[in-house]
């Protein structure tokens, strides 16, 4: 239904190499203590903060960090109390649907924190497996 980014943060740490190097990105999604957060009988309240780190010889070069808010609606109430009380349909959903949702705004976010910075962009994967 909704998608709000809170913050969106970016440091530039180091300095990117001068020459044809590796460069190492990390990834990471977390939640937020108690997430989803019901509200009313129609809609579910995600909070999960991505960090993504770009680093050349375990120098860190630049940090990432998004706080997000997604609003989703529930269209149906009982279909979606019987696959929720599944704690592998739920954390499939929290671990791949949301991450699979979010990564083209945190690829842009990447991007331009890059930019803004006077850094090249690292060209992040088009899809996350």
């Amino acid at each position: 239904k909704d998608i709000k980014p809170m913050s969106l943060h970016f440091d530039r740490v180091g300095d990117m190499p001068n020459h044809e190097a590796e460069l190492k990105l990390e990834w990471n999604q977390a939640f937020a203590d108690g997430d989803p957060v019901k509200v009313g009988e129609d809609m579910l309240i995600f909070r999960p903060q991505f960090t993504i780190k770009v680093s050349c010889s375990d120098e860190l070069i630049f940090e990432h960090v998004s706080k997000i808010i997604l609003a989703f609606q529930i269209l149906d109430a009982i279909a979606y109390s019987e696959l929720w009380a599944d704690e592998e349909v739920k954390r499939a959903f929290m671990e791949s649907q949301i991450r699979k949702t979010m990564w083209p705004f945190i690829r842009e976010y990447v991007h331009d924190g890059m930019s803004r910075l006077a850094l090249n962009p690292v060209p992040l994967p088009w899809i996350l497996p």
